[in-house]
């Protein structure tokens, strides 16, 4: 058998209450899967068996005539036969009919073929049912043939002993010993049974079916199993020896040194939990068992059984496989063993009901079953709870729960004796079988996580707070500083202002006063000196002028705190408006400081500009712009006065403000740019290169 079914796990799982998962079709992984356009289609099962995995992925079409051998309809397992060779078809759900393929009908089945996960399977898109045909022959095979994987897919008849029966997942499970090996036979189960299957027990038959395969990912084959139609494929060859009275023996007296081989017995006890279709567990006051058996009873827990059968080797305690279980009378209130998780383990422990406190770590859902990992003493262990039932609520990790149920022994170690077990399992009966003692208290190890985070996170915060006080603190100190610093060159200006006020004007006024009554005296009888007079008159009216725009500079807070724009706008405008000139400033980028001296200096400049226009040019409108780029400067003072001759201006005497503005620009770096034509206005500018500095 080649399909993606989890049955691939049955020769690992235990022997007791371990259920075989239904099959999932790998088919259905491929139902998207088109025919080779052009391709031949194969029609020769051997061909499509003998295709590499590679050739089979490339999904080439196939058409195939062919008898049934087995189907099983829920779960759409069907294997054909063509005279040559089987397969395995796996036929999707909405391609399964209403009445299941008979064994022995004749299909003919369109479709693709798919690389499977042990052999190429055939995927159809059409099957058509043509009648019926004779059916290949079944080959007798011994144990050894039996396991070889090229006998996947192919009718087959084996000798073998009937070990045991159960009811799995729409199935009858048939465990037989084919030559000392243990193989399992399943029976498609839908109809009620018209044959008692666990009458076949010890009874040596031979069976007909077809070989399935068990395999894991890198397709290879791990186990083998039997597809067999139905209970008359099993013919009995031999009976199993019969006693004149079937001896009544105690849980603990099965397959002792003196017990006879194949001997029926009868065991009588108290059922502790039943496990539909599949058996129950039994205690007498000798010990625990477990009772495989597909009969059908109506038994109850605590209920007094009496079970005939044969017992069968199971680890660490015998088991019986019954032929015969039926109820004998009420039982007393059950009541369970308390469990010891750190004590040495022993065989009473094995299938008894136990009880047990421990410490709930988490849970995982699965489709069999509930698991709850649990932790007592110091052991970690499994506590299972079969579907369908359901916890009745999500336990938190540390929770301490009271459990009750059927202990299993596990070990891992060759001699398999119970002090040799490394840990057990707990087969919860219901949800009832488990039981909150204690929530877990707030202050657990998670609690305790959280708040070492928190208190982790908090210390964080209160050190990044902490160096951004500390960060705040220097930055408003240098702030306060500079602060300090500026309010000292402030007073110190306005110190050096009053002085100059107070000493230089004053002194400069008493110069002119002399220079005046010098004139009046000499009243033009001498033009030669009185020249000199007048030069020195204007000289040194330029030089009052020019302390006074000193004194106001030095005076001006604006060009400190507001930079240069607004202290060209507060120092300026008067100028120009004093003249009945419209002053406007305008910037272009981002404004940033430069060097103090600098300002001042083009401070300087656009002051010479402005004056000049407001007292010569009669300008109606004066424009001032600054240009900020990275790395320069520039100034432009614009006005629409009547303008002037430059070379005419610049040859005549006494025109010291465009030569004392040409000097403060060189020594600035810069080159001044002067504009100006009679009757059209004059453009006065000068770029200088420098370094940003921050405010």
């Amino acid at each position: 058998m080649n399909n993606s079914s989890p049955l691939r796990n049955v020769s690992r799982m235990p022997a007791i209450m371990s259920p075989i998962p239904p099959i999932r079709l790998f088919a259905l992984l491929c139902l998207a899967a088109l025919p080779v356009a052009g391709a031949e289609p194969l029609t020769s099962i051997q061909a499509i068996r003998s295709l590499s995995v590679d050739r089979a992925r490339e999904r080439p079409p196939a058409r195939l005539d062919a008898v049934t051998t087995f189907y099983h309809p829920d779960w759409g397992v069907l294997f054909v036969h063509d005279g040559t060779s089987a397969i395995c078809v796996g036929v999707p759900e909405d391609k399964r009919p209403a009445k299941p393929f008979g064994k022995g009908t004749l299909l003919k089945i369109a479709g693709v073929v798919s690389e499977g996960e042990f052999l190429p399977v055939v995927i159809p898109e059409a099957i058509q049912e043509n009648g019926t045909g004779p059916l290949p022959a079944y080959a007798p095979v011994s144990a050894e043939e039996l396991l070889r994987p090229a006998m996947d897919c192919h009718p087959v008849e084996v000798n073998a002993v009937v070990k045991g029966t159960s009811f799995m997942d729409q199935s009858l499970v048939v465990d037989l010993q084919v030559d000392g090996w243990p193989v399992r036979a399943l029976l498609p189960q839908r109809e009620p049974l018209t044959q008692l299957p666990w009458q076949l027990l010890e009874r040596r038959v031979t069976v007909r079916g077809v070989a399935g395969t068990h395999f894991n990912d890198q397709r290879q084959m791990s186990g083998r199993l039997l597809f067999v139609h139905g209970l008359d494929a099993f013919q009995i060859v031999e009976e199993p020896k019969t006693t004149a009275q079937v001896p009544v023996v105690p849980v603990n007296g099965l397959l002792r040194v003196d017990s006879a081989l194949r001997e029926r017995v009868c065991v009588r006890g108290q059922a502790t939990h039943v496990v539909a279709g599949r058996g129950l567990y039994l205690r007498d006051t000798s010990g625990s068992m477990f009772v495989q058996t597909a009969q059908p009873v109506g038994i109850q827990r605590g209920d007094e059984v009496e079970a005939e059968g044969y017992p069968v080797v199971t680890p660490f305690r015998p088991g019986l496989s019954a032929v015969d279980v039926k109820k004998t009378g009420e039982g007393a209130p059950l009541v369970p063993v308390d469990f010891q998780a750190a004590a040495q383990r022993n065989s009473a422990e094995q299938c008894e009901l136990v009880t047990l406190t421990a410490e709930f770590m988490e849970m995982n859902r699965a489709r069999e079953a509930t698991t709850l990992i649990c932790r007592a003493q110091g052991h970690t262990f499994e506590a299972l709870l079969a579907a369908p039932a359901m916890p009745v609520e999500e336990y938190e990790p540390g929770t301490r729960l009271q459990l009750t149920g059927i202990c299993e022994l596990i070990t891992d170690r060759p001699l398999v004796i119970p002090r040799n077990a490394t840990g057990f399992r707990i087969l919860l009966r219901e949800a009832g079988d488990v039981i909150v003692a204690a929530r877990p208290p707030w202050w657990n190890e998670r609690h305790a996580l959280w708040v070492l985070g928190g208190v982790g996170a908090a210390a964080v915060l209160i050190a990044a707070w902490a160096l951004t006080l500390q960060f705040i603190v220097a930055r408003q100190s240098k702030m306060i500083r500079l602060q300090a610093q500026q309010h000292a060159t402030l007073e110190e200006r306005q110190r050096i202002a009053r002085d100059l006020h107070d000493t230089l004007e004053q002194e400069l006024v008493g110069v002119n006063m002399l220079l005046d009554s010098t004139s009046k005296k000499l009243n033009g009888s001498n033009s030669e000196a009185t020249e000199t007079l007048d030069l020195a008159r204007r000289l040194l009216r330029r030089a009052r002028e020019d302390s006074r725009s000193t004194i106001r500079e030095l005076r001006s807070v604006s060009l400190e705190q507001r930079g240069l724009p607004a202290a060209m706008e507060e120092l300026l405008k008067p100028l120009a408006t004093a003249a009945g000139a419209e002053f406007r400033v305008s910037v272009i980028g981002t404004p940033f400081r430069i060097g103090g001296t600098m300002e001042t200096a083009l401070l300087r400049l656009a002051q010479e500009a402005v004056s000049n226009a407001g007292k010569h040019s009669q300008a109606k409108n004066i424009d001032l712009r600054l240009d900020y780029e990275p790395g320069r400067v520039a100034l432009e003072v614009c006005d629409d006065g009547r303008g002037f001759d430059l070379e005419a201006a610049s040859a005549e005497p006494g025109h010291f403000g465009l030569s004392g503005m040409r000097e403060r620009a060189e020594k600035l770096g810069g080159q001044l740019r002067i504009e100006s034509h009679p009757g059209r206005g004059t453009r006065i500018s000068v770029s200088i290169h420098l370094n940003p500095v921050k405010a």
